[in-house]
């Protein structure tokens, strides 16, 4: 199925399910993250101009990374009930309007497709922006909390904290090394959780009015890392056979452990 738009401004825009090796090229080379994960890309979808095969924005959906936390939205979702809008990106040229343009048709789809997906979640981190598409494309807001981030002083990745602490990845490795050479800068922000009913569902979570927005970045000057993160990296990376990893992980651990503490 494909949602076709006639718009003023920009001609005919045609919204359609596109490949999941496509979607994600498209994502790792103009996202903001440059990032893929394991769990993106269950469904995605193409923005496309009529007169035009290059895919001008897309739309990622896939699981939640909290994978149970649908049990506290609502009675009426199980796991596959819900999807999380994972990743969106949309190309300037098309302008603002047509990320709600884009949204709105994904959804149609999702609708008439899935009509098993009953909702989608998604959340905006405030040191980029707080969700104004998602006031626009009408998602229910439910709150807000603090979440950590880390920034490659290098490369200048910005990796969220689940990362981190996820022994289920080899991220983990990877984000605890780069800890170890010191080149993570840690820093907090606010995180606005959204979530868009695709069919009638009983809410447990108090939904709020939207939120003023909070834009920026908090710098802990307290911030202690949890060293069993770096054990459990160091763990996995002698199972997997990671031997520079586990180096680095090990050195660091003999340079600052007690022998009592190791």
């Amino acid at each position: 199925m494909e949602v076709i738009k006639h718009t003023k401004t920009l001609g005919t825009l045609i919204v359609k399910p596109i490949e999941k090796q496509t979607a994600k090229k498209i994502i790792v080379k103009n996202h903001y993250s440059h990032k893929w994960n394991s769990s993106f890309g269950i469904i995605n979808f193409g923005i496309f101009r009529d007169d035009s095969d290059i895919c001008l924005g897309t739309a990622v959906f896939g699981k939640m990374m909290n994978s149970h936390s649908f049990k506290s939205i609502s009675d009426d979702l199980k796991e596959n009930k819900i999807l999380e809008l994972n990743r969106l990106w949309v190309d300037d040229c098309l302008g603002h309007n047509a990320e709600s343009l884009f949204i709105g048709a994904c959804f149609r789809i999702l609708r008439s497709e899935y009509p098993y997906i009953k909702a989608i979640q998604s959340f905006a981190d405030g040191h980029l922006g707080c969700g104004t598409i998602y006031k626009a494309t009408n998602f229910r807001y439910f709150g807000v909390h603090k979440t950590l981030f880390y920034e490659n002083t290098v490369a200048g990745e910005i990796t969220n904290n689940a990362v981190m602490t996820n022994a289920a990845c080899t991220g983990i490795i990877r984000m605890n090394k780069q800890w170890c050479e010191g080149i993570l800068k840690p820093f907090v922000v606010n995180t606005y959780r959204y979530i868009y009913p695709l069919k009638k569902i009983s809410f447990k979570l108090k939904e709020k009015p939207y939120s003023e927005y909070n834009i920026g970045k908090e710098y802990p000057a307290d911030y202690i890392h949890n060293v069993r993160y770096i054990y459990r990296a160091l763990c996995l990376a002698y199972i997997l056979g990671f031997s520079d990893d586990f180096e680095v992980l090990k050195n660091w651990i003999l340079n600052h452990q007690t022998k009592e503490e190791i």
